[in-house]
């Protein structure tokens, strides 16, 4: 083992301890088991049920008219992307751990000019490197959810026709409750819709201000110069901005994993027949007949 090899080694070690240190878990952890589910297994009653209603050849025709290519559709495939996202945003989290703890701290970093205390920024690798990686782990989770957003259209392949394949995370939320509000009533559908109107907007105008302005980095070091160096509450006020990042993403992480869950029960309650008029018709089984195991 050459030296390279030896300082990936060590640094995926460290990395797994801050796993298991600070408790972030993705879907593929456990063998595919979250809060005793088997996440693979869990999309099949749905699946099987589109497959039966006739939805997937549906679906099949919407992406050839659509010009998209069908694996991209296709629900396996999107179950697989969406772990890979998960463990995405974990490895980014994991990252922003390690380097957390050797960030500037600026209220400790300081000098006397003039017999006045002033603060300055002196930047070091570690504390580049976070602020960095930072936006980087909101496009995971941004990522995340547009895939999630995705395969709950496969179910609801007009909608494809409608947006003209460009689909946003909160698209098919608006569309059931408009067009489908006997759906809206299961408290899985509830619990998405109620996060897509009231959590993901507040974590999109972040991911949108590192994407589309400044990075977070560039950010940082503006807001400590409007600061002014010798205003101790504003120079702890960033302090404290930098350390709650961490508990907010993790936070994230575990809505990532139950959203995986509540959408998974959602689509295993959906009751879908076409009509004689060759029209999908969509209503809730009882919950007696629900098979996937609700979220703990």
């Amino acid at each position: 083992m050459d030296d390279i090899h030896k300082a990936i080694v060590a640094y995926n070690e460290a990395l797994y301890q801050t796993y298991k240190a600070n408790g972030l878990i993705c879907l593929s952890d456990d063998s595919y088991t979250y809060k005793g589910v088997n996440v693979l297994a869990i999309n099949n009653p749905a699946v099987v049920m589109a497959a039966k209603s006739g939805l997937i050849d549906r679906l099949n025709e919407v992406c050839d008219e659509l010009e998209i290519e069908r694996t991209v559709k296709n629900p396996n495939m999107m179950q697989s992307e969406i772990f890979i996202a998960t463990a995405d945003i974990k490895f980014r989290l994991g990252t922003l751990y390690l380097y957390h703890p050797y960030i500037v701290t600026l209220a400790d970093s300081w000098g006397y000019f003039k017999g006045k205390r002033h603060y300055h920024y002196n930047q070091t690798m570690e504390d580049g490197r976070f602020n960095r990686e930072l936006p980087i782990a909101f496009e995971c989770l941004y990522k995340y959810w547009q895939r999630i957003g995705d395969y709950l259209c496969v179910f609801f392949p007009e909608l494809l026709i409608k947006q003209k394949g460009a689909i946003y995370f909160h698209l098919p939320f608006q569309h059931i409750t408009s067009k489908y509000p006997q759906l809206a009533v299961s408290e899985n559908f509830t619990w998405l819709n109620n996060f897509a109107e009231l959590t993901y907007p507040a974590f999109n105008k972040h991911r949108k201000f590192f994407v589309h302005y400044w990075g977070y980095d560039t950010r940082h070091f503006n807001k400590f110069l409007e600061s002014n160096a010798n205003d101790v509450d504003a120079i702890k006020k960033l302090d404290e901005e930098r350390k709650n990042w961490m508990p907010y993403l993790k936070e994230q992480l575990d809505l990532c994993n139950d959203g995986y869950l509540r959408l998974m029960n959602f689509l295993n309650e959906l009751e879908i027949s076409k009509n004689a008029a060759g029209e999908f018709e969509y209503s809730l089984l009882k919950p007696a007949e629900v098979i996937a195991v609700p979220p703990q």
